[in-house]
């Protein structure tokens, strides 16, 4: 199911593609939604990457060449870091995904996460994972609150601009966004990793915010 509305993105440069994060089709004809620094506010080289590796039921992870789509950014809410795409060139696709809000969950209900979270390691695999809402709060953005999600789940770079889906009725209720970690100064890397994300909480911002984008 998810291989008809979660897509990897990224940019095509010189006949190579490289994974920038994921990607929702929603029920708006050939518009999807994503985290706005996935995109990094520029239309260059952007793609979306199309599954074509399902082999009964299995994803054949020995196949490198996949059909990619052109899309465009048509609205980005840079503090609730929000974007919506449009599919470009001769494609018309229609999703079921339905725009819910975070409001439409409570702490400890289970929710879904969908991505690809090894796709910073060259391995591009669809992956579904659920967990528990552990808290909703409110963020501060140049002084204007948003709602969010903490996620009891470690989430991965190439996960940023999933969905994040009501198990009990499969809206889309956030989009993810990244570790839950207050920022500190003075920060380190080890292999490319920073430390400080290394544990078990994620947030996503309320996909609530998307229908005025929209």
């Amino acid at each position: 199911m998810f291989e008809n509305v979660v897509f990897l993105i990224g940019r095509f440069i010189d006949g190579i593609f490289h994974a920038a994060g994921s990607c929702t089709l929603i029920n708006k004809q050939n518009l999807l939604v994503t985290a706005a620094h996935v995109v990094n506010g520029s239309n260059e080289n952007l793609f979306i990457r199309i599954s074509n590796n399902y082999e009964s039921g299995y994803q054949d992870t020995t196949i490198q060449q996949f059909p990619i789509v052109p899309v465009k950014i048509e609205a980005i809410d840079p503090l609730r870091d929000l974007c919506i795409l449009s599919l470009q060139g001769n494609v018309s696709v229609q999703s079921n995904v339905r725009l819910g809000s975070a409001d439409n969950v409570n702490p400890g209900e289970a929710v879904t996460v969908v991505g690809f979270p090894h796709s910073n390691l060259g391995r591009i695999v669809l992956t579904q994972q659920t967990c528990e809402v552990g808290a909703k709060i409110l963020l501060s953005s140049q002084g204007i609150k948003s709602k969010h999600l903490v996620l009891n789940i470690q989430a991965r770079p190439g996960q940023s601009g999933g969905p994040v889906l009501r198990i009990s009725d499969g809206t889309l209720i956030g989009i993810l966004i990244g570790a839950y970690v207050p920022t500190i100064k003075g920060g380190i890397s080890l292999g490319g990793i920073d430390p400080q994300t290394l544990h078990q909480t994620t947030h996503a911002v309320s996909a609530g915010y998307l229908e005025r984008m929209l």
